[in-house]
């Protein structure tokens, strides 16, 4: 019988284990991320505070233009428009043919102001009869002075309607 040299169990051996690549740090890419996040909020918090000022800003003029709008008066009533209120007692009369108005107007804003107010004189079928333009000097808030009018119009007791608006 030959023999056969024995063989010995064969050992277990770990698989070969691979050298370790050293771990990428993408710096340049995470700093570029970061930017990007960064730029995408300032546009997007400029967007929101210039919405913002734009609806404000619209406020104003709708509530600036709302108060200045013509808008039918009563003679000898009291009546505001713009910064300004006329005080009741104003009156139209016939100065030399024309339309005169005559009363006084009290700065009712925060702020010096100047009052411009156009007066329209017109019929029961619309025609403008007549127009005055009135005015007064700088007023302090508060303050009431007697207003200075120009008249533009035959006089005619047929007006139907007067309507004033803020000229400024």
């Amino acid at each position: 019988m030959t023999q056969y040299p024995q063989q010995q169990p064969a050992q277990f051996q770990p698989p070969m284990a691979y050298p370790r690549l050293p771990k990428k740090k993408h710096t340049v890419r995470n700093v570029f991320l970061v930017l990007l996040v960064i730029c995408v909020l300032g546009v997007g918090g400029c967007m929101a505070f210039l919405a913002s000022a734009g609806n404000e800003l619209v406020k104003s003029v709708e509530d600036s233009t709302a108060r200045s709008a013509p808008q039918e008066v009563k003679v000898g009533k009291a009546f505001s428009v713009g910064k300004h209120q006329t005080l009741a007692g104003w009156t139209v009369s016939s100065e030399a043919g024309m339309f005169s108005v005559a009363g006084k107007v009290t700065n009712v804003s925060d702020s010096t102001s100047t009052a411009f107010l156009h007066f329209k004189f017109v019929s029961k079928s619309g025609e403008v009869l007549g127009n005055v333009q009135c005015n007064s000097s700088d007023l302090e808030p508060g303050q009431t002075q007697v207003l200075n009018c120009v008249p533009d119009g035959q006089f005619s007791k047929a007006y139907a309607k007067v309507t004033a608006e803020a000229t400024f």
